[in-house]
């Protein structure tokens, strides 16, 4: 039997409007998943935007946190190289003012003689020691006492039954009589009796420092002695002409 030609138009009409509508459906739900994914890729946005704010608050403190914690470094470096200057102009003044009371020290002790191992008792008086320098004057340096004029004689230090005797600081009214007798003291070469100038303790020192040298100068067949806190070295024969003069304290 064959098909009815009447209803075609009809159908197809109908087929259409499915189609238009199921179209308008899939263009609807095609925009409502758009609207959603976009509504989500904008708050997503949002919190990016968000949060990559927060780190640049972030970093700008502390940034600033490092530019004052620079600041504050810097000004404590500023401080400690202040600091570190005054301190070493103190240590300049401080060894200007030491070097000077060293020099007043030993300019006071200019017309000093030291006598050591000179025989000592517990009770001895100024009176009696002075008479013992005389005496070493006289009897051991061939000079004569009258000449020599003694200010004072006394004993250094604490008297020790048994012990070595106290040196003796012997002060002269002149500094030649002084020299006159540092120079006779070669006569006491051979007893047990030494004489010496009398010095401060830091030129003592540097003296002291400077005997090795001295003696391994001597040994080389030079002339070597020490002078104040210089040791002057020169050949035997040349009246010092080509002296080399060396201070304790230029070695170190």
């Amino acid at each position: 039997m064959a098909p009815r030609k009447g209803n075609t138009s009809e159908d197809d009409s109908v087929s259409l409007s499915v189609v238009k509508e199921l179209l308008e459906l899939q263009e609807r739900n095609f925009k409502s998943f758009l609207d959603t994914i976009m509504e989500s890729t904008h708050k997503r946005m949002d919190n990016i935007i968000r949060e990559v704010q927060e780190i640049k608050d972030s970093l700008h403190f502390s940034q600033k946190e490092i530019d004052d914690n620079k600041l504050n470094l810097y000004r404590h470096v500023q401080k400690v190289e202040d600091i570190e200057t005054e301190i070493t102009l103190l240590k300049k003044d401080i060894t200007a003012n030491d070097t000077k009371v060293d020099n007043l020290e030993n300019q006071s002790r200019r017309n000093n003689i030291l006598i050591d191992v000179v025989p000592d008792t517990k009770d001895e008086t100024w009176d009696q020691c002075e008479q013992k320098v005389r005496d070493l004057l006289k009897e051991k340096l061939k000079l004569d006492p009258k000449q020599i004029e003694i200010e004072r004689a006394h004993r250094n230090g604490r008297f020790q039954d048994g012990g070595r005797p106290r040196p003796i600081v012997a002060k002269l009214l002149r500094f030649k009589d002084k020299d006159t007798i540092i120079k006779r003291a070669k006569y006491l070469k051979g007893s047990t009796i030494y004489m010496s100038e009398d010095f401060s303790e830091k030129v003592r020192q540097k003296r002291k420092e400077l005997i090795p040298e001295m003696k391994a100068a001597r040994e080389r067949g030079n002339i070597a002695y020490l002078k104040f806190d210089i040791l002057i070295v020169h050949p035997p024969g040349e009246g010092g002409a080509d002296r080399r003069r060396t201070r304790a304290d230029s070695r170190h």
